[in-house]
């Protein structure tokens, strides 16, 4: 089913929020040229190509002894009589060849003597065994393409390429901007009528996490010029931004008639809930989000968009959300529009389970943060205790823990 389009602008669902972000994302293009060993997890900007020819003289495949392949052509020779140093040598895995031999016979197929050695498996040919030059590494040859995330073994194969630097796209510098004249600071001393901002923290992490460099702002009072000053710094300094506000409704929710003064407003808001107040545009050519500031819909948000967001940025597909299949143990009502539910999945005898985390007896902050899957469900669907449903995870399936309600940490 589509989004709705109002007067205001499209009103996405939620495949077509992630197509828009795709569609009006473009890649940061700015490069750097790292040490190699610091590029794990960045996108390379250009093909890299080995200086080095590995091995540069042939080495040994096994431990083992080097022999002459000659001395095996007319079949077994008599090696009764054979002295370390002149029929054979020890060679070691990786060890360059003794000059004179060419083939290896592993150690485990031979019994050394104190005159001679036996031969329990014969070579079937010259080089048996042997590492010629370049076959591991040839000089010029293309190590990473261009756009190919660098992983740990990425990196022995640059250095064993005698590569010390790459050149690889910058991380993506996300502003971050808190409003709300009822915010405060980090604090343990929360004045009468006030609320810490953590959400931005919260931002910064996901946006850590997902491979950009995060820059928090300090909180922004609820005034439309102080909101547009921050957001013309933020855009002039960095390649994107994120603002933290609802988008409409209040009586001081100026963000959306800012975004829409300054630039482009794409989305001013989505067809489901929550994070239903989250929007996007793009001002002086670069995109920000709106993130909705209850903590929930700010955490769905991120989940569902800002996710995608990065990697748009970045250059990168967007990875989905592994999805695995439960048993309710709770009714899940019909909403009105789409809706996203924070559930906790655990493991039973039968296979896996899930309840609503708005069921379990704890404080609302504390069932955010314990939730392990999202819940999305499309307007107008309900589903019964004891019914099959398909939920996307928060975390590794490795990391679900068994025991429902009963056994879970702070839930009674």
């Amino acid at each position: 089913m589509s989004g709705i389009i109002s007067e205001k602008g499209t009103i996405p669902k939620r495949n077509e929020m992630v197509s828009i972000i795709k569609r009006h994302i473009k890649p940061v293009q700015r490069a750097e040229y790292l040490p190699c060993v610091n590029t794990c997890g960045r996108v390379c900007a250009e093909d890299v190509y080995s200086k080095n020819t590995l091995p540069n003289y042939p080495t040994s495949r096994f431990d083992g002894i080097a022999v002459r392949y000659a001395d095996f052509m007319k079949g077994e020779p008599d090696t009764g009589g054979w002295l370390l140093g002149r029929e054979y040598e020890y060679c070691n895995t990786g060890i360059a060849m003794p000059e004179g031999y060419d083939t290896v016979i592993a150690i485990e197929d031979v019994t050394i003597h104190e005159t001679g050695i036996e031969v329990h498996e014969l070579p079937e040919y010259r080089g048996e065994m042997v590492n010629e030059i370049g076959s591991n590494m040839l000089a010029g040859e293309r190590l990473i393409s261009k756009g190919t995330v660098v992983v740990p073994a990425h990196i022995g194969l640059l250095i064993s390429g005698g590569i010390d630097r790459v050149n690889v796209y910058a991380k993506p510098r996300v502003a971050i901007i808190p409003t709300g004249d009822e915010l405060v600071p980090p604090t343990d001393s929360v004045p009468i009528g006030k609320n810490v901002e953590s959400n931005s923290y919260m931002i910064a992490a996901y946006l850590d996490t997902w491979g950009a460099e995060a820059i928090v702002m300090p909180v922004v009072r609820d005034d439309p010029a102080a909101i547009a000053d921050a957001l013309n710094q933020a855009l002039a300094e960095n390649d994107a931004v994120t603002i933290i506000a609802g988008s409409s409704l209040g009586t001081k929710d100026f963000t959306i008639s800012t975004l829409n003064e300054l630039g482009e407003l794409i989305v001013p808001e989505l067809a489901h809930g929550p994070g239903r107040k989250s929007s996007l545009s793009i001002v002086d050519g670069k995109p920000v989000m709106g993130i909705a500031g209850p903590p929930l819909g700010a955490q769905i948000t991120c989940d569902l968009y800002l996710a995608p967001f990065v990697s748009a940025l970045r250059g990168l597909p967007n990875i989905e959300m592994q999805k695995i299949t439960v048993i309710s143990d709770d009714d899940f009502k019909e909403h009105d529009v789409d809706f996203c539910e924070r559930v906790h999945i655990y493991k039973a005898k039968e296979g896996y389970r899930m309840l609503s985390a708005f069921a379990l007896k704890t404080t609302r902050s504390q069932m955010q943060a314990l939730s392990n899957g999202n819940f999305y469900r499309k307007a107008g669907t309900s589903y019964k205790k004891g019914e099959l449903a398909t939920v996307e995870l928060l975390c590794p399936v490795e990391y679900i823990p068994e025991g429902g309600r009963a056994a879970q940490p702070g839930f009674v």
